[in-house]
């Protein structure tokens, strides 16, 4: 553990049961976290970070997260958090149980315009798993390779830990399904988020 996550979660148990918050700022020194006042009118269930913290955050570096804690909450960001991290364009790092978890800063789900390899369906898986906690590897994938004889998503589904079925690989839980299926080609390349 680094000795800015240490300070984060020493932050996070000083301020429970309300959430903490604060940034990770970078300088020539290296990482560090600076910790901020949660001026919420409601801090054991929302965060808000004063305009004065901020600039003082950026003032002593790059900003590269912003942080949070959920005290009894879940592990994954709320629909609030989501939006307001859009806004941000920033890593937003959570403290939950114990735990920091670190959620890269992904455009909304819905109303993606696609282009293959940076917005594509298995772009949108990644990105949704991400989004509950589970990391996915990103690999390169050539534009048509489905043409080729390859079949990327179900070769590639296995370092996560998803299992194939034949042909639909589907994963459930708490997260929601996801299908993949062959739609007029040989190979899996179009998926379907189900809740």
């Amino acid at each position: 553990m680094t000795q800015t996550e240490s300070a984060i979660l020493a932050h996070a148990r000083r301020c429970a049961p309300a959430e903490s918050c604060g940034f990770v700022i970078s300088t020539p020194e290296g990482e560090r976290y600076i910790p901020c006042v949660n001026i919420s009118a409601e801090p054991e269930a929302y965060f808000r970070i004063a305009p004065e913290d901020w600039l003082r955050a950026e003032m002593q570096g790059e900003i590269v997260a912003l942080v949070h804690s959920h005290p009894g909450g879940l592990p994954w960001l709320s629909e609030a958090d989501r939006r307001l991290q859009i806004k941000s364009a920033l890593p937003w790092w959570l403290v939950c149980r114990g735990d920091i978890h670190k959620f890269r800063c992904v455009p909304h789900l819905t109303g993606r315009r696609f282009e293959h390899g940076v917005t594509d369906c298995y772009t949108l898986f990644r990105d949704a798993y991400h989004l509950a906690g589970t990391e996915m590897p990103d690999f390169h994938r050539e534009d048509d390779w489905w043409r080729n004889g390859q079949n990327l998503y179900l070769d590639n589904m296995a370092v996560t830990g998803f299992l194939p079925g034949a042909p639909v690989l589907c994963t459930g839980g708490r997260y929601s399904a996801v299908l993949l299926w062959c739609f007029g080609t040989e190979p899996c390349r179009h998926l379907l988020r189900q809740r």
